[in-house]
């Protein structure tokens, strides 16, 4: 494992069977952390500095680079993916890496993808872990799941707005000045507390030839969002350590909502949160933020 040293963070990659995954770390370099973040479809560890940052004072913070991602070197394939293991896979090899057998387990916690990815992980290693926070995880209803197993589901699931509008990004840009520019002129981010879209930006574009590009590949952003044959709410429905759950009050991904959560997974504490949309963690940084402090507090 190699460190150096950036505003955001300590940028540490770790070596996995295939690839080179990047990370942050905020905080002290214990091994194992205290605390593990996972990002959304399409952002990246940087993105999520001024949430993560601050815990940095108290805790020992990691956020990754999925594959795909920001600086991680993993290979992808688009056209086979067909759900969210890879990413947790990935996630329990560098569970396997900084919490061996008898070490102490850590926090794990996600938004949206980044969700799923902590519940299918914390299902295979439980041992490893000591505690769930999610911002609006991904929790498709179960019937889609077992629709994508024909082809033509998921010809049509590739069809869908928001994989068909990943397709359409601009994935190159002049600089990284101008993607910050444009993409401030854009309701999405309206929303979005200072400090995150510029996070967002600076993590998520590398160097190209024609100035700076993407570095999650539309295609692979779209490729994700099609891909949805993992069992995300029996996985939830098996954690045995504490798991706290926040879904958006507008656009929010867990399908049926509060009800369904109550009735599938009663063990999880789960509200809502007011006047939010998908993007919780940008809009309601100090909301998450204290759930996290509460979790590691609690499950120490």
């Amino acid at each position: 494992m190699t460190e150096t040293s950036i505003d955001a963070g300590r940028r540490v990659t770790l070596m996995l069977g295939d690839g080179a995954m990047s990370a942050l770390r905020w905080g002290g370099a214990r091994t194992p952390p205290d605390l593990i973040f996972l990002h959304a479809n399409g952002f990246n560890a940087e993105a999520y500095s001024p949430l993560l940052a601050p815990l940095g004072e108290r805790a020992a913070v990691v956020a990754l680079d999925m594959r795909g991602h920001g600086l991680s070197r993993l290979p992808t394939t688009p056209d086979s993916l067909t759900d969210w293991w890879p990413y947790a896979r990935d996630l329990v090899a560098v569970l396997d890496q900084w919490v061996p057998k008898g070490a102490p387990p850590v926090v794990l916690a996600g938004h949206s993808m980044g969700g799923i990815t902590a519940i299918l992980a914390a299902s295979r290693r439980p041992e490893a872990v000591r505690g769930v926070v999610l911002a609006d995880p991904v929790l498709m209803p179960p019937m889609l799941r077992w629709a994508l197993y024909m082809p033509w589901a998921r010809a049509r699931a590739r069809q869908t707005p928001l994989a068909s509008g990943a397709l359409k990004r601009r994935a190159v840009f002049p600089s990284k000045a101008e993607a910050l520019a444009t993409y401030a002129t854009r309701k999405a981010f309206s929303t979005w507390q200072p400090g995150f879209l510029e996070g967002y930006v600076e993590g998520g574009f590398v160097d190209d030839p024609d100035g700076v590009r993407l570095a999650c590949a539309p295609e692979w952003e779209a490729a994700n969002f099609a891909a949805h044959r993992h069992s995300s709410w029996s996985a939830l429905a098996r954690l045995a350590m504490p798991v706290r759950l926040f879904m958006a009050e507008t656009g929010s991904t867990v399908s049926g909502g509060l009800a369904r959560l109550a009735s599938a997974a009663p063990k999880v504490e789960a509200s809502m949160v007011p006047g939010t949309s998908h993007f919780i963690p940008m809009e309601r940084p100090g909301v998450i933020r204290q759930a996290l402090a509460d979790m590691l507090d609690r499950t120490r």
